[in-house]
């Protein structure tokens, strides 16, 4: 699996479409709304049409209700070539400008001030047909310089989207790398930028939840959470045998209760952080 970084070094999906960070880019729509539920929303239920698997539809609740006024007014299909942009998106993008070659596109803000990371941006090959249509729902055409862009003015949005966005993948890669954690601050440095050059493209690799089932649970991901729980003084060494059993989920539930968590005997994410498994 290419890690971030490589694939701007490489550009080896030829077409140089960041639908390569397509993995790392949901797993962060997804933090940012841990961090604030429904911050973005999905509109693929719209009649809408993504040109390709690069395009992530999400935007802004009110901008969402707004196209989807427009869409119901003018009637058809809206076709999109690109609408959400995530950080790790626009990171590529703006690797590939300063690199130049047959990557580089025409223009690329920093990361965390591209407007297409405010969830209120979209663009559509079909502008002359909606220009009318979304307009009159907020949406403003931003001319001859941009064609194909569309940013809704309406009321009811937030401004702080790109920032949220950083924040999001700063507290991603803390969740995934418990022994090298960054400060979540919402600011694109250089501490941010290595770190997203060191990520799979294709996201991190979701861990399993581990409870006590029938028949019961097994692999090296156990042995791992019995290791640990071995060397926090929950659990003998004679006791690992990677098999989430009775006694491994009460060494979990003691060690949660100790750590100030819900002593539910499932290791989820918090509970594998707190153990210092990566």
């Amino acid at each position: 699996m290419p890690t971030v970084k490589e694939v701007i070094i490489n550009r080896s999906n030829g077409s140089c479409s960041t639908s390569i960070v397509r993995g790392l880019s949901l797993q962060i729509i997804a933090e940012m709304n841990l961090l604030i539920p429904n911050v973005l929303v999905n509109f693929d239920d719209l009649n809408i049409s993504a040109a390709s698997s690069a395009v992530n539809p999400f935007l802004q609740p009110a901008a969402k209700e707004a196209l989807r006024r427009a869409i119901r007014t003018k009637g058809g299909t809206l076709r999109i070539n690109s609408a959400y942009r995530t950080v790790a998106q626009q990171h590529l993008l703006r690797s590939w400008y300063e690199l130049g070659g047959q990557c580089a596109p025409p223009r690329a803000a920093r990361p965390g001030l591209s407007n297409h990371e405010d969830g209120l941006a979209l663009d559509t090959p079909d502008f002359q047909g909606w220009m009318s249509a979304l307009e009159n729902e907020g949406w403003d055409w931003f001319g001859r310089g941009d064609e194909v862009h569309f940013t809704y003015r309406g009321s009811g949005v937030r401004d702080d989207i790109g920032d949220i966005g950083v924040k999001a993948f700063q507290q991603l890669w803390n969740k995934n790398n418990p022994s090298d954690q960054i400060t979540v601050d919402g600011q694109f440095g250089a501490q941010t930028a290595a770190r997203l050059d060191r990520c799979p493209a294709e996201g991190f690799a979701t861990a399993r939840l581990l409870k006590l089932t029938t028949p019961p649970l097994q692999g090296e991901d156990v042995r791992k959470v019995q290791q640990a729980l071995v060397n926090a003084g929950f659990l003998e060494e004679s006791q690992i045998n990677s098999t989430y059993d009775a006694a491994t989920e009460s060494a979990v539930e003691k060690f949660q209760d100790q750590k100030g968590l819900s002593p539910d005997g499932v290791v989820g994410p918090q509970t594998r952080r707190l153990l210092g498994i990566t």
